[in-house]
């Protein structure tokens, strides 16, 4: 029985525009993408402070620290009509948001708020040193929210995170689109 739903936040409830960025940085310099990479990996577990990577990120995109924020901030457009389906969930359901960002990150895109007003536990990687597609990623997510592995979907765009949710026992979505993850989700929860 599925007792809770976690979402993935960038490029499913707030639109990614780093992967935007990086995609059209790959044509012309594919090693500053692994760049890129590397340096979210570290901020994303929290070895390396958010305002460090960025810094560098900026750098790589040849912008400075305050034109990189606001091309971010720009294109990360919440999407209401999600976050408005995850409030009708939370009338049955758990929901809780599991992304890779660095520690503190989260408030720069939700208010505190807004937050609780979604979601029964936002975990960050940054705050607990382990990323997606980690397993414990997974487990400290859904211990927080006092249900088992077996009891959760997890909803992302990449496939890979899908997986790594798969592989500790949650049922998991590809999110594709609004319409496509609504019609899957309640097929899943029909069952």
């Amino acid at each position: 029985m599925i007792r809770a739903i976690i979402f993935d936040c960038f490029g499913v409830i707030v639109d990614d525009a780093l992967s935007a960025m990086n995609a059209e940085l790959a044509a012309k310099d594919p090693d500053s993408v692994e760049r890129i990479r590397a340096l979210l990996y570290r901020a994303n577990t929290g070895k390396i402070e958010a305002e460090e990577s960025s810094a560098a990120i900026a750098e790589i995109f040849g912008l400075t620290y305050a034109d990189y924020r606001k091309q971010l901030e720009k294109y990360e457009v919440k999407d209401q009509l999600l976050l408005d389906y995850i409030l009708e969930l939370r009338r049955t359901y758990k929901t809780a948001l599991l992304s890779n960002i660095p520690n503190r990150s989260l408030l720069r895109r939700f208010t505190t708020k807004e937050l609780d007003k979604y979601f029964e536990t936002a975990v960050a990687s940054g705050e607990i040193g382990y990323a997606k597609p980690e397993a414990r990623a997974y487990e400290i997510t859904a211990d927080r929210l006092s249900v088992r592995l077996d009891e959760c979907v997890f909803i992302d765009d990449r496939e890979g995170y899908c997986e790594g949710a798969r592989a500790v026992g949650m049922q998991s979505i590809l999110y594709k689109g609004f319409d496509q993850f609504r019609t899957d989700l309640e097929a899943l929860l029909e069952k």
